[in-house]
């Protein structure tokens, strides 16, 4: 069995073939929506403290439940909560597209994985549930899973910024790394929650009426 440390480290690989870089995490809408340059440290910030934990609770108690038992009865139930603390139809849409691209890494890599193949059946399961089919599978630690969501999430962020308003790369590292210790003080609280209840119930209202406008906008360079 990989270590759980390698397996984070492989799974936010930007180069892992999930269709992560069709997406901005949210940094195209918000640019296009007006923010400033100089403000995306502290969108980076909030989005952490908010909708990534979401994500990221989203993904622990999936793995709590795939753990439990490989096709789970609460996985309907921890899908609505999730939807209900993702209130914007463009970022469940997005969540759901790159589920797809995790779900077919995981029938690949892990073919034998009852899991994973749950997740398959599904219809159109998001990202952090299938992150926690996958996690539960290769037995990723519950902290490792947290830090794993948080760093994806800041880091396509960021990379979307050297596309979208070109700036020195070595400034961006330093914005993913004071972003990730943001979310730092919430990784063992989120690694112990077992129940969709549990999860956090974090919105950015302003971050996702950038990305309901961004969905309908015919030019655009990310899905997302």
């Amino acid at each position: 069995m990989v270590d759980s440390g390698t397996l984070a480290m492989l799974l936010a690989d930007a180069r892992l073939p999930t269709g992560g870089h069709t997406h901005s995490a949210g940094m195209e809408p918000a640019l296009l929506g007006g923010l400033k340059r100089d403000d995306i440290p502290s969108f980076l910030a909030g989005k952490t403290r908010s909708t990534t934990l979401v994500e990221a609770g989203t993904a622990v108690v999936a793995r709590h439940h795939f753990i439990s038992e490989a096709a789970p009865s609460g996985i309907d139930a921890l899908i609505a909560a999730w939807a209900a603390r993702t209130p914007s139809p463009a970022l469940r849409d997005a969540s759901r597209l790159l589920g797809r691209g995790y779900t077919r890494i995981g029938r690949t890599v892990w073919p034998s994985s009852a899991s994973i193949a749950f997740c398959a059946q599904l219809r159109q399961p998001p990202r952090a549930v299938v992150l926690g089919a996958i996690a539960a599978t290769a037995l990723m630690k519950p902290a490792d899973l947290v830090r794993l969501v948080v760093y994806e999430e800041v880091q396509n962020a960021a990379s979307a910024v050297l596309k979208l308003d070109p700036i020195d790369p070595a400034t961006v590292v330093t914005w993913v790394l004071n972003a990730c210790e943001v979310a730092e003080p919430f990784v063992h609280q989120l690694s112990l929650i077992t129940t969709p209840e549990a999860i956090p119930a974090l919105g950015a209202p302003q971050a996702e009426g950038w990305a309901e406008a961004h969905s309908v906008m015919k030019k655009r360079l990310f899905r997302a």
